[in-house]
């Protein structure tokens, strides 16, 4: 496992001093540079020149690869850390073991019991059946000692029949 220092060990490579300054290493061994020096390297923004000027290219290109590396290498640090721990440095700090699991709480009250519906509408009355053939006078059927009713409903109309001794003795 490895950390991380809590302070840098390189130093700047040049910090701006004052206007027609000579480049020096100073006490706290930073190198400073004139303000011109510093305004001119500070606003490059092309390395074009570096490349297209072949004497100037080959004075610096070991350089240049070694800059290159560094770049490399930062990029990798850069998506390492993000990936590891976000963008956001306010959670970023390490952290410890999940713990274990909190017991259940317990149930909740049982809510109260919702209003009745509407009544839903009555539906329209089926067709008439075919009118039934008409008996013969007398019947000479019967369900021995048989007695009681019923009653037989369709739409709005019922009719109730009455046996007596296994005979129908009314139909209303």
């Amino acid at each position: 496992m490895a950390t991380i220092n809590s302070s840098i060990r390189g130093k700047k490579l040049f910090k701006q001093g004052s206007s027609g300054q000579v480049a020096s290493k100073g006490g706290d061994g930073e190198i400073t540079v004139s303000k011109e020096i510093s305004d001119e390297l500070t606003a490059l923004t092309d390395i074009s020149d570096l490349f297209n000027d072949n004497g100037v290219y080959q004075t610096n290109k070991f350089l240049l690869k070694q800059v290159e590396d560094l770049r490399l290498d930062v990029e990798e640090l850069h998506t390492f850390i993000k990936d590891a721990f976000g963008s956001d440095s306010t959670s970023a700090a390490s952290q410890g073991a999940k713990g274990d699991k909190g017991d259940t709480g317990a149930t909740g009250a049982t809510g109260a019991k919702g209003e009745k519906g509407d009544t839903g509408a009555t539906g329209a009355t089926g067709p008439q059946g075919p009118a039934g053939a008409d008996g013969a006078d007398g019947s000479d059927a019967s369900v021995s000692g048989a007695s009681g009713s019923f009653t037989a409903t369709s739409g709005k109309s019922s009719v109730t029949v009455t046996v007596s001794n296994g005979l129908i003795s009314q139909i209303k």
